[in-house]
């Protein structure tokens, strides 16, 4: 699992990965998500890396495997990339989610991984009213395209690419899209 924790937050200054909902941050909410299912947990992390691993080591302890993306600052693929390098090849799938996707319900993320297991896709895509979401996962035999990957884009261009060979589970779940921009300008409107 990795869950990409650098980005720059620049349409919701300082730091929306670490805006409280509730009882936690939105990073904490997020990496709560997966910590309970057998999976290793990777978290990119690049902007502000000492409060973002600072927030998440005080609630999760040795749970998490921390990167840090040099090059956060050139978009979503670095980060891709740095997760892809760090758990390299000795895993069947890689599953991605950014930092900033607290809403995703635990039962969705079972769903997805038995689908995974059962099927045995090229990627598999949450979709939830015909919109794609996240987590995704990616086989690691698609290496070579992670590399090659630019910009902002993440795993997008990728699935554009293997669209054919892409599984997209219906699922029952907003929270596959709801992400914390959606959310700060729900706040900001009200």
């Amino acid at each position: 699992m990795i869950i990409t924790a650098a980005g720059r937050s620049t349409r919701f200054p300082p730091n929306k990965l670490l805006e409280t909902l509730e009882d936690r941050t939105a990073i904490e909410h997020t990496v709560n998500t997966f910590v309970d299912f057998d999976l290793d947990l990777y978290v990119i992390l690049g902007y502000q890396s000492d409060q973002v691993q600072e927030v998440l080591e005080k609630r999760f302890d040795d749970k998490l495997i921390f990167e840090y993306n040099t090059h956060f600052h050139t978009g979503l693929s670095s980060s891709v990339i740095t997760g892809v390098k760090a758990a390299g090849r000795s895993y069947d799938y890689w599953c991605f989610c950014p930092g900033d996707k607290p809403f995703i319900q635990q039962k969705t993320v079972g769903t997805l991984i038995n689908k995974l297991e059962q099927e045995k896709p090229l990627i598999l895509v949450p979709r939830y009213e015909n919109k794609p979401g996240h987590p995704t996962f990616f086989s690691t035999e698609l290496s070579p395209q992670f590399q090659k990957t630019t910009g902002d884009i993440g795993g997008r261009q990728i699935i554009e690419t293997f669209r054919h060979e892409t599984l997209f589970v219906d699922v029952p779940d907003e929270g596959v899209n709801l992400d914390m921009d959606y959310y700060l300008e729900y706040l900001n409107v009200r």
